[in-house]
């Protein structure tokens, strides 16, 4: 009869998974430090509480059959996320406030962010995991714990605090000369690739018919940012990015229709852990003085 699934020694199926991996018995004992004898019993006892056969044997040692090729991958894919979570659990446990994965952007760890998470740590005793790809890690999945951004209120199961309002406008460099709205098309662009196309701002310079005058594109406002103060070209930054920068013009007042906010985001489940709070707090406390720069309250340059 067979066995409920319920009841089947995992340690019995991380046994079958060496055995497939090394193709014997022999190897499998040697990993998993038991005697040959027992690795047979193992293997004789794993079959039959299934109620399937797992391997042929040959002259080369152990295939798996048709139905151990199933298992071996569901059994592999276990086995690789129990090993993440224990590598991620035993990061927790070798610092003593923990580990905190924290996604953001460029452009936010540029000049604002890099003092208050120093500070943060330097307090906290939090190990933290900072992630600035243009990849959105997702934290839905667990990918990340906290995500400063941009954006709109959260999804659920997310929870969030909304920091501050995000303003953006067009600048230039002072090395150009008699730049205005008017005269625009006729000046080189600079902006973000593809991977920027849903902003409002990238659909603003399509309208405005500003792509054949882009002359450089990336995939970093930091880049962005770099290059139109070597004078490469006008393009759309953050307030709180171009305003800190005195070799910078603002073409015009920042539109109303490229405002966002920045928000501080992380799991339902993951709202009251204290490092989690202490994290809000220091990102909201630490960018309080800043509100105006985001907001696009700087004097025109």
């Amino acid at each position: 009869m067979k066995t409920p699934i319920e009841n089947i020694s995992w340690d019995d199926l991380r046994f079958f998974l060496h055995v497939g991996r090394g193709g014997s018995l022999t190897a499998a004992a040697l990993s998993m430090s038991v005697s040959h004898a027992t690795a047979f019993r193992r293997l004789q006892r794993l079959e039959r509480d299934i109620g399937v056969q797992l391997f042929s044997k040959t002259r080369s040692g152990y295939k798996l059959t048709e139905a151990g090729d199933d298992l071996m991958r569901v059994i592999a894919d276990l086995d690789l996320e129990v090993q993440t979570a224990m590598r991620r659990l035993s990061s927790r446990d070798a610092w003593p406030g923990g580990l905190v994965r924290v996604t953001t952007t460029d452009t936010l760890m540029h000049q604002i962010l890099p003092s208050i998470l120093t500070s943060f740590q330097r307090s906290s005793g939090v190990q933290l995991h900072i992630n600035t790809s243009s990849a959105l890690l997702d934290l839905i999945k667990g990918e990340a714990d906290v995500a400063i951004r941009a954006g709109g209120r959260p999804p659920e199961p997310l929870v969030g605090r909304r920091v501050c309002r995000i303003e953006s406008t067009v600048y230039y460099s002072k090395k150009m000369r008699n730049v205005s709205i008017k005269n625009m098309n006729a000046f080189p662009w600079v902006a973000g690739d593809d991977s920027f196309a849903h902003l409002d701002s990238s659909k603003w310079l399509r309208a405005q018919g500003l792509d054949n005058a882009t002359v450089i594109r990336t995939s970093s406002y930091v880049n962005v940012l770099n290059v139109i103060k070597d004078g490469a070209g006008l393009g759309v930054l953050s307030c709180y990015m171009g305003d800190l920068e005195p070799s910078l013009c603002r073409l015009m007042p920042p539109p109303k229709e490229w405002r966002s906010d920045l928000w501080l985001l992380t799991r339902a489940e993951l709202r009251n852990v204290p490092r989690i709070k202490k994290l809000f707090d220091a990102v909201y406390d630490g960018t309080r003085s800043m509100v105006p720069l985001f907001e696009g309250q700087a004097p025109m340059m």
